[in-house]
């Protein structure tokens, strides 16, 4: 096992040991049914390089969902490695790209923070290199 992948496994595994979110499946990959959120979720839009809001400040154990809702596929990434989404789709039908006209909803991923902290994201697709608004940040209070 190469010392990369050996130390990205023990960080991880720390990570899930402290127990400093719960991550959820992903509610849709860009086509299909969506899962109703959990009582008391906060909603994120990924649409056009921006999240929306790009500050949220929540209490611990809160559910996030980030959902995409512009043409391009995005990822919600944790500056710190805390989590990674899957690429979630863009929006289908309506001619434009969008969800309008009878299509189906962009993919959505959601968390549960369950430790207090600030984590600062990005779309790993569309790094803050190159797009430097395409940020976030969740604080989580106890």
């Amino acid at each position: 096992m190469s010392l990369t992948r050996f130390l990205s496994l023990a960080l991880v595994t720390s990570t899930l040991a402290c127990g400093g979110y719960t991550p959820t499946s992903p509610t849709n990959g860009g086509g299909g049914m969506m899962n109703p959120p959990p009582p008391g979720t906060v909603s994120v839009s990924i649409q056009d390089f921006s999240f929306t809001p790009a500050t949220v400040t929540i209490t611990a154990g809160t559910t996030v969902r980030w959902t995409n809702n512009g043409p391009s596929a995005h990822t919600t990434t944790s500056d710190g490695g805390t989590w990674a989404s899957p690429t979630l789709s863009a929006p289908t039908g309506g001619g434009s790209g969008y969800a309008g006209g009878g299509g189906s909803a962009g993919g959505s991923f959601d968390f549960i923070f369950t430790q207090p902290g600030t984590y600062p994201y990005h779309c790993s697709l569309h790094p803050p290199s190159s797009y430097p608004g395409f940020v976030g940040t969740i604080t989580v209070n106890p």
